[in-house]
């Protein structure tokens, strides 16, 4: 598994406001991943408090941690990322050949290989944003919870170059190979949904 993180400008047309840390607040989606050698994901978030919480976990049957990713502050997290401001666009994609890149306003900031280099995302699970999930679709703990705003989620089946990382970043397109998008989610607990138009700094993380 590769990573790419890249802080960035990004413009999103709608959001999901997550009020506070709560079981009881998440977002499941209609769909589920196909199986993955490789994985791009992007989204653009945004926190005011210093618990960030789970912004993504994908469960299986074999294992309710296939892909986890928290922000700082969060407990024991398999993945994390520290954000420098209040606002980020983090896109992440990972491949079978371990290496991992991290970009700062489009300046790569650090970069590594072998990290489960050889993986495969097996398809099936449940995708949810907001929470750590103990069991399929299920076994949440509000300390796990996140907290704050998102937007722009997506997943892509395939690594993103660096050209088109920068693009989705600034709002210019989106590449080939969606497989999710957060325009099928059901909502649960008290979230919000806002149409809008936002330009903020962010970060886009990105693998292969």
């Amino acid at each position: 598994t590769s990573f790419l993180f890249i802080m960035c400008f990004c413009n999103v047309d709608s959001m999901l406001f997550f009020p506070s840390a709560s079981a009881e607040n998440y977002v499941t989606f209609a769909l589920t991943l196909p199986d993955l050698p490789e994985l791009s994901v992007c989204l653009w978030l945004r926190v005011e408090a210093s618990h960030v919480g789970t912004l993504l976990s994908y469960a299986t049957d074999d294992n309710d941690n296939q892909l986890v990713l928290y922000g700082r502050n969060s407990s024991a997290s398999s993945t994390s990322f520290s954000a420098s401001s209040s606002s980020s666009h983090p896109s992440y994609s990972s491949s079978p050949f371990g290496r991992f890149w991290h970009y700062s306003d489009h300046r790569l900031t650090s970069s590594g290989s072998n990290f489960r280099k050889g993986w495969e995302i097996p398809g099936g699970g449940s995708v949810v944003l907001g929470q750590e999930q103990d069991s399929v679709g299920g076994g949440f703990d509000a300390s796990e919870g996140f907290a704050g705003q998102v937007a722009g989620f997506r997943v892509w089946n395939r690594v993103l170059s660096p050209p088109e990382v920068e693009g989705v970043a600034d709002g210019r397109g989106v590449p080939r190979g969606v497989v999710i998008i957060n325009r099928t989610v059901s909502c649960s607990g008290t979230l919000y949904g806002v149409k809008t138009g936002i330009g903020a700094t962010g970060q886009c993380l990105s693998s292969h």
